[in-house]
């Protein structure tokens, strides 16, 4: 009788605890005019410090180990690297937030997979630059439409992540709160 009931406790907890898609971020916090975020717990948050003069820039890195600014001061994109020394470490992650304006058919997101991110609909598409001189195992992109004339990316590289890796990067995705209706 004791087994039965203890056996019909797991199960129960299984199915509650199965209803939990995601962790929901309680890192550090970023905050633009578009949108705001919680990294995951125990993420860092890196504004980019490259000066921009075109129509797109680097916003912000999240990871899950520590980072460095991105550019010397005043520099231009040829004068930055990652913010990270050495590397992904193996279940390491990297998030590059990337802002660009567009105009008409640039504005279009590429073919993927539809995807929630914060309040918004996004594409998960492949990627085929993003990651380079990190170490990376995995990587792909996130493409979310800001306003008609803005296209922010979310190039997500990791290195063999841990399932808790991902779920962590995915409670993220689902918590950005975008500031622009």
């Amino acid at each position: 009788m004791r087994t039965a009931i203890g056996l019909a406790c797991v199960v129960l907890l299984a199915a509650c605890a199965s209803t939990i898609e995601h962790p929901v971020p309680g890192g550090p916090s970023y905050e633009s005019d578009a949108f705001r975020f919680v990294a995951p717990t125990g993420w860092v948050v890196q504004p980019s410090t490259e000066v921009s003069y075109g129509p797109s820039w680097r916003v912000v890195y999240v990871a899950n180990q520590p980072m460095h600014e991105d550019c010397v001061p005043d520099a231009v994109i040829s004068d930055c690297r990652p913010p990270i020394d050495g590397g992904l470490r193996r279940g390491g992650m990297l998030i590059i937030w990337h802002a660009s304006t567009c105009v008409a058919r640039s504005c279009e997101l590429p073919p993927g997979q539809l995807i929630e991110i914060g309040n918004r609909q996004g594409v998960r598409a492949a990627m085929t630059y993003g990651c380079e001189g990190i170490g990376y195992t995995e990587r792909s992109a996130y493409f979310v439409t800001v306003t008609p004339q803005r296209v922010d990316v979310l190039w997500a590289c990791a290195r063999q992540p841990s399932d808790a890796t991902r779920s962590a990067f995915l409670g993220f995705l689902d918590a950005i709160q975008w500031r622009i209706p």
